[in-house]
């Protein structure tokens, strides 16, 4: 038999996202919950046998309001297909003394496969020849991975076997410290899985589209998260065939989108052709950073306050840093701001062929009249 799995992970649902204005915040906060509904719908539209989420479906254990867990309780129960499987990320961590995801599991149908034990979990009894070897976390940082059960048990190569886990990956995550259940692709190619499943990584692994004959998948968070966001939000659309050969397709499921330019002006047209390009497509869900650097005319200066003010109404969000974009020293400006014949203008007038003393000189001037 052929499976098909959607596999995301790291929605991070009830992330509070702090750094940013109302009303953007709650808007954020309100799109990690509206991925998940939208990625069941594509599961079921791609009928799907596994719709598998590989930790950190929730920000924190603590915190979360019962009619947000309701809520993704819910949304889950619509798919389709024959499960669901959630693993336990460093975030959403299970201990059994801990009830968050006892109160989790009551509003969950019986379609729903919880993944917080070092145990093979068949799903034969859902009419699939399959069965999961899941690695959940149990804290929120670890110095070694969980794994290790797995190449104690007994395998059966004639079934599909899928891994699921979360922590980081050599090559692919930040974790110098190694505290986040560090792996290496060696791990996981020693274990006879079929395909892993990851989690934990906000991009998505590996590169590419499409992809053949390839065992190991993170999906990346589905809804991007923050300025150092470069991607739009992504999960697996992944099949299984009978002869265990693995392909994959890479799917779009985000909203937001987040950039973080450095931009060089010189002229109005600049300015122009920048708030063009930041209004091009659907400008209302991207949050953007803009660094401004160069020397303008001063009626340039000015007009960044109009193009600011209309970016500001049609983003969702604008954070711009214009503190490197200084007003080009000009005759006519020197003549303006400093009396006829006075050392300040004379001093300015000198220094006019180098660029770079006229501004500090003139700035300094400024700093020092104030």
């Amino acid at each position: 038999m052929s499976i098909k799995i959607f596999h995301t992970a790291d929605l991070h649902i009830g992330m509070k996202f702090n750094a940013y204005p109302e009303p953007v915040r709650g808007m954020l906060q309100q799109a990690r919950s509206k991925v998940l509904g939208r990625m069941i719908s594509l599961a079921n539209e791609s009928n799907c046998n596994l719709f598998v989420i590989s930790g950190d479906l929730f920000h924190n254990i603590k915190g979360i309001d019962k009619k947000t867990i309701a809520q993704c309780a819910h949304e889950l129960n619509l798919f389709q297909g024959e499960c669901v499987l959630l693993l336990p990320g460093n975030h959403d961590y299970y201990q059994e003394i801990i009830g968050f995801w006892q109160v989790f599991k009551k509003d969950a149908d019986d379609k729903l496969i919880f993944l917080g034990r070092e145990e093979p979990v068949s799903l034969s009894n859902y009419g699939l020849d399959v069965t999961i070897y899941p690695a959940p976390c149990h804290s929120k940082h670890s110095d070694t991975h969980n794994l290790g059960w797995i190449s104690g048990a007994t395998i059966d190569t004639g079934q599909i076997n899928i891994g699921v886990a979360h922590g980081s990956l050599e090559g692919l995550s930040p974790d110098l410290d190694t505290r986040y259940y560090y792996m290496t692709a060696k791990d996981l190619e020693r274990l006879p899985m079929d395909v892993w499943l990851l989690g934990h990584t906000h991009v998505a692994w590996p590169v590419g589209r499409s992809v053949r004959d390839w065992r190991m998948f993170n999906p990346g968070t589905p809804e991007p998260d923050g300025l150092d966001c470069r991607h739009q939000g992504h999960a697996w659309l992944i099949e299984v065939d009978d002869k265990h050969v693995v392909t994959a397709e890479l799917v779009q499921t985000g909203t937001f989108r987040f950039i973080d330019e450095h931009h060089s002006i010189t002229c109005s047209d600049d300015l122009e052709r920048l708030q063009g390009a930041l209004l091009s497509e659907n400008p209302e869900t991207l949050v953007a950073r803009i660094h401004l650097t160069g020397r303008v005319p001063e009626e340039t200066y000015e007009y960044l306050r109009i193009v600011a003010k209309a970016l500001e109404q049609k983003l969702a969000c604008l954070f711009l840093d214009d503190f490197e974009l200084g007003i080009k020293i000009s005759s006519d400006k020197i003549a303006r701001e400093f009396t006829d014949g006075s050392f300040p203008q004379q001093l300015l007038h000198a220094l006019a062929d180098d660029e770079d003393a006229l501004q500090m000189a003139y700035e300094l001037m400024m700093e020092v009249r104030a």
